[in-house]
């Protein structure tokens, strides 16, 4: 099989599905009043949270695989961020802020977990998972601070950051897992049925948000962002994997997640704190529509 003939049988049989979905979501967005909010909402406090859990309970815990997630996760974002700021020289205050909003902070929800489950099953999710649960608690702590470009503080961010369900998801599934703590059968029933609708409606959701999105002329200056977040995210993470001696499953889902286009939840974070939102919006768009290619070359290279 040639290398054309490999990107495409991966593309076909891991991203197409997740794309399919997220354009279902698109679609559906254009022709009938879907509240993303409330969507959002469901996803944020009940779905996500119950993959977490679920995911986290029932996997086999490595406690040094967890400290190289954890080290490759906090890394590829200050790596992020400092690329990010390089990147931004010249720009005003609130451009650099947005800048390295796109730059560092990842789709590792919405994209990451669904990519991850069609690539590796569920041994990828619950790799995916953790690396997740903690760039979220990272993108509403640093994220914040990066927004307000430094007029809200380390504290009152992370304030903020532990009203997130998932972080809480994360520890009862890790605890539970480690005390060998047995959920009753009924409570589980109704948890995986909640974590199932984690995956369609993280796609649905990321489609009916990204045709909010536009790219304006005025924002070409976001390939800077498409390069830090599609090109060099990945290339660290191949980096502090070699450094650390992580192989298997986990180098892989490690690289995969870093290799995620711009979260949605940065334009939400840059209208916030007015850090760009427009630039922010465009760097969401032009990386999720780049990474149906950056993916699959990613994608094939681990998996050779």
């Amino acid at each position: 099989m040639s290398q054309i003939e490999s990107l495409l049988a991966i593309f076909a049989s891991t991203l197409l599905p997740v794309f399919l979905v997220a354009l279902a979501g698109y679609i559906l967005s254009s022709f009938v009043a879907l509240d993303g909010r409330t969507l959002g909402r469901f996803l944020f406090f009940l779905a996500t949270p119950s993959l977490v859990f679920r995911s986290l309970y029932q996997m086999q815990i490595d406690l040094v695989a967890l400290q190289h997630v954890a080290v490759v996760t906090v890394g590829v974002l200050v790596i992020g961020v400092a690329l990010s700021l390089l990147a931004s020289i010249g720009q005003d205050r609130r451009r650099r802020a947005g800048l390295v909003l796109a730059g560092a902070i990842g789709n590792n929800g919405n994209m990451g977990i669904p990519i991850c489950f069609f690539a590796f099953g569920d041994a990828g999710v619950a790799l995916a998972t953790v690396y997740y649960a903690i760039s979220s608690f990272l993108s509403n702590t640093v994220g914040v601070v990066i927004a307000s470009a430094g007029s809200t503080t380390l504290l009152r961010a992370l304030v903020h950051s532990l009203q997130s369900p998932v972080l809480y998801a994360a520890v009862l599934g890790l605890l539970f897992n480690q005390a060998h703590v047995t959920v009753p059968q009924s409570l589980f029933n109704a948890i995986e049925l909640l974590a199932g609708a984690a995956v369609p409606g993280m796609l649905v959701l990321l489609g009916s948000q990204l045709r909010g999105t536009h790219f304006g002329g005025d924002q070409r200056i976001v390939w800077r962002s498409v390069l830090v977040r599609l090109v060099a995210s990945p290339l660290v993470a191949l980096a502090l994997c070699n450094w650390m001696g992580v192989g298997g499953l986990e180098r892989q889902v490690l690289i995969v997640q870093a290799a995620m286009p711009t979260a949605v939840m940065t334009t939400v974070l840059a209208t916030e704190f007015d850090a760009a939102p427009r630039l922010v919006a465009a760097a969401v768009l032009a990386t999720s529509v780049l990474s149906m290619i950056t993916l699959s070359v990613v994608l094939s290279l681990v998996m050779a």
